[in-house]
């Protein structure tokens, strides 16, 4: 009876084995598709195998940079049907280096080193022929004039060591060429043996990684398995090239993506999306903590973080001239939760060493009226601004914008966060064919009464002019800005005595004593403002500002 029972027990552990035991395959895997992060990268890597039913565990070996575990996610499709049960990292550390790649690789290095010493003694060789050549032309042209006064030398005589010196010469800088092309070509090679020797013998080689899924297959078939990673040492950043238009009153502004890696792998032929969120970074808000006002103590006191100043440029808002909807090409943009990512059209091979890839992202046509700002107390140039306006289903990132006008690089400016469908001021740099200048032609102080008596009262009075030019073919717009004197304190009086040329708005944007003009200017066309201004104080007042 115990026996047949044993027999039973050990037949149903011989059916089921298939089930009970798994298998375990190492597959070949390649990455497919990277999202690229401010900070970070998600790795998707896929696996193509013909599986029959049964629970296995594939493997996907030498994962070469560090990966953050709580990242790993795997998912299946295809013709086989099966259940994931997990998936894991697996670390390993190698007891024995690949001792025999390293003595290849070294014997490898000393071979060519040897080659390059070889080649060395020939330039060497090839120097000191220059050197004799050299020395046989100079004596040439100095002793051949010396025998013209004695006799003449015969015309084959005079061919021959010209024939000779010009083939000797040739032939020694055709070699020396030679040679150096050859000893940078071996240099190149002892770089690359040099690195491959370095990684092997790294220390970070010597931890083998590997993800493991487990999974049953219920149904026999082609798989296609995919697992994803997070990993850093990589990143990304925008970049906008705008280029100006002016004949047909229209930006081109150009959106890349640059992106860095140094991962440890290649990317090879990979979809690539760019993402702005921070996976990296937290999703948990900071603990708040009570704000206590103490007694101020210096050794103790705690510097407080001040906000960046709010800054605006000076061109204002106004608005575009009505034209067609502008037409888009650009990636498949994607809002998942609070970040967008930008799904680029084509795929990319970014190689792991720190060097910058920059792929287009979108390209649109903004119509745009174009017109100049200028503040000339503060800088003596004019800025080509434009109002504009993003595609409607198009996000842009803050970042830096490389200007081009009529073709050529003027320089760079920035953008803020755009989104989609919204109006934007784009600065396109300064233009050095609008000129503007200031200058005080004239301050009187007034502070003596009758017979030199002093005044308890100081009048200071300035002149200002204020000149602009427009050196462009085209009539232009351009907005002038100037900062009248402004008083806070009652005993110090501002009067504004002349104008030659009243401004549009005083006190632009509540601004106390900020002037606008606007001025139209055709083609070599001056414009001249003056204003005056007097200022008036106690005596033995100190006045900031002035």
């Amino acid at each position: 009876m115990k026996k047949s029972m044993i027999m039973c027990l050990m037949l149903g552990l011989i059916l089921c084995g298939d089930f009970v035991f798994s298998s375990e395959i190492e597959v070949e895997s390649r990455i497919s598709e990277v999202t690229v992060y401010p900070d970070s990268a998600l790795i998707n890597r896929l696996a193509r195998l013909k599986l029959n039913t049964g629970i296995f565990k594939i493997v996907f070996a030498d994962i070469i940079p560090e990966v953050d575990e709580n990242s790993l996610k795997v998912s299946a499709s295809g013709e086989a049907k099966v259940k994931l049960f997990g998936i894991e990292l697996k670390k390993e550390f190698l007891e024995e280096v690949a001792s025999e790649r390293i003595k290849q690789l070294k014997d490898e290095i000393q071979k060519l080193e040897d080659e390059i010493k070889q080649l060395e003694n020939l330039k060497n060789l090839l120097l000191e022929e220059k050197s004799f050549l050299d020395s046989i032309r100079l004596f040439s042209r100095e002793q051949i004039p010396k025998d013209l006064v004695t006799k003449i030398p015969a015309p084959e005589d005079l061919n021959e060591i010209f024939k000779f010196l010009d083939t000797k010469l040739r032939e020694n800088y055709s070699g020396m060429m030679d040679t150096e092309l050859k000893m940078r070509d071996l240099n190149k090679k002892i770089d690359v043996l040099r690195r491959q020797l370095r990684e092997i013998c790294s220390p970070v080689k010597k931890l083998k990684r590997s993800i493991i899924v487990d999974l049953e297959v219920l149904k026999s078939g082609m798989l296609h398995l995919n697992v994803s990673y997070l990993v850093r040492g990589a990143r990304w950043q925008p970049l906008y090239d705008a280029r100006a238009n002016f004949e047909k009153s229209e930006v081109e502004l150009v959106f890349y993506g640059i992106i860095k890696q140094t991962t440890g792998e290649d990317w090879e032929d990979v979809e690539v999306s760019l993402s702005t969120a921070k996976p990296a970074i937290g999703g948990r808000m900071p603990y708040v903590s009570p704000w206590f006002i103490r007694v101020y103590q210096p050794p103790r006191i705690m510097k407080e973080r001040i906000p960046m100043a709010q800054f605006e440029a000076f061109t204002p808002r106004f608005e575009p001239e009505v034209a067609e909807e502008p037409k888009v090409e650009y990636a498949v943009v994607e809002e998942k939760g609070i970040a967008v990512v930008y799904k680029l059209p084509r795929k990319a091979i970014i190689k792991s060493d720190g060097s910058e890839h920059k792929l287009l992202v979108s390209s649109q046509i903004l119509s745009a009226t174009f017109e100049y700002s200028t503040y000339p107390r503060l800088s003596p140039f004019t800025y080509l601004g434009s109002r504009v306006t993003n595609a409607k289903d198009l996000q842009l990132l803050a970042g830096r914008v490389n200007i081009f006008l009529e073709g050529d690089f003027v320089g760079s400016s920035s953008i803020d966060n755009i989104g989609p469908g919204e109006e934007f001021d784009l600065y396109l740099g300064v233009d050095e064919n609008v000129k503007v200048k200031r200058e005080q032609i004239e301050k009187k102080i007034d502070d003596v009464l009758i017979a030199g008596i002093p005044s308890p009262t100081r009048r200071t009075t300035f002149k200002y002019k204020t000149t602009i030019e427009n050196y462009k073919n085209k009539k232009i717009k351009v907005i002038f800005f100037e900062a009248m004197p402004v008083s806070e304190d009652e005993r110090i009086k501002v009067k504004i005595a002349k104008v030659s040329f009243e401004p549009k708005v005083k006190d632009w944007k509540d601004r106390k004593g900020v002037w606008r003009w606007e001025l139209e200017l055709e083609p070599k066309e001056k414009k001249e403002i003056f204003y005056t201004f007097s200022i008036e104080h106690p005596r033995d007042l100190q006045v900031e500002g002035l």
